[in-house]
């Protein structure tokens, strides 16, 4: 389901090297690796991972002291970074890489507390430097971008596929049970896109209803459907899910969340609907095209101003 992606300037398979050292190390991680790769060794670290479920409430700070501490902070992380050697530089790069590809078995977002509680430990401080060698060495060798997005205030990362081809390209496919639910996830994300990038709840499961999947009892293939939609879609974060406020009993809406918009785009889920309708051509959704050519032009200012 990942969008078109420029290529990283590496060679696919080929880790950033900074020694003899880094290089043995790396060789401990599967070089050719795709999508189905990445799924395998997920699964089989999953038992080895732990997570914190609890997220602590986020203490404010005025922007001056804000800033002084953050300051104050890069300083001390890049001091232990450098203090490190090279070896243990590359050793714990390698086990962020090892670790983030296990805990991202789930699809979950993964915070920054328990990649420095469960391996970084006395290095913490080191994140910054330490992190930033794991981000490359995911995207080199396997062909992952990390994205950051936040669980409540607090910092956390999801994995996506970075590989330069078409989101229905061949290495772009799921087991089995976990086929099922990506095409689900792509239905529903385009309906939201067709009803102007906000769907009801009410909306929703009148349409899965159409398509023969009901709330009241457990679905053959995807179980409770409920609990899939309002929690594991939305904690993976291909949803976002608000109460309207005021409503009673409760209602919800339904937009993208950050790993749809890292994942997919507006102009897939459009090329998905043309497939669905079994049209050429998206003209005859004006609207949503405009939305596209919308879209486009913002992430392509955004892209202008954060180059040098």
């Amino acid at each position: 389901m990942s969008k078109a992606r420029k290529k990283s300037s590496g060679r696919r398979g080929e880790p950033s090297s900074a020694s003899s050292e880094s290089d043995s190390e790396t060789q401990q991680l599967p070089k050719n690796a795709g999508t189905r790769q990445q799924h395998r060794g997920r699964k089989a670290a999953e038992n080895n991972v732990e997570s914190d479920e609890e997220v602590p409430p986020a203490t404010p700070a005025s922007s001056e002291t804000g800033s002084t501490q953050r300051s104050s902070s890069n300083a001390h992380s890049d001091k232990q970074f450098m203090q490190m050697s090279v070896a243990d530089r590359d050793r714990i790069a390698a086990d962020i890489v090892r670790y983030l590809l296990a805990a991202d078995y789930k699809k979950h977002p993964i915070k920054q507390q328990d990649i420095k509680k469960h391996v970084l430990k006395d290095y913490s401080r080191a994140f910054n430097g330490l992190m930033k060698m794991a981000v490359e060495k995911l995207n080199t060798i396997f062909g992952i971008e990390v994205v950051e997005t936040e669980i409540g205030k607090q910092k956390a990362y999801i994995l996506i596929n970075a590989l330069d081809n078409k989101y229905d390209a061949p290495h772009q496919t799921w087991p089995p049970e976990v086929d099922a639910n990506m095409g689900l996830v792509m239905v529903i994300l385009s309906v939201i896109f067709m009803k102007g990038n906000t769907l009801s709840e009410e909306d929703l499961f009148d349409l899965l209803n159409r398509l023969g999947i009901t709330a009241d009892h457990p679905h053959e293939t995807f179980g409770d459907i409920k609990q899939l939609i309002m929690m594991d879609f939305v904690r993976q974060g291909y949803l976002e899910v608000e109460r309207v406020q005021g409503s009673d009993p409760p209602v919800h809406v339904f937009r993208w969340g950050p790993r749809a918009k890292a994942e997919t785009s507006k102009r897939h889920a459009m090329d998905f609907i043309c497939q669905v309708f079994d049209e050429d051509s998206p003209q005859r959704w004006a609207a949503q095209l405009h939305d596209i050519q919308q879209s486009q032009a913002a992430e392509t200012a955004a892209n202008d101003s954060e180059r040098p």
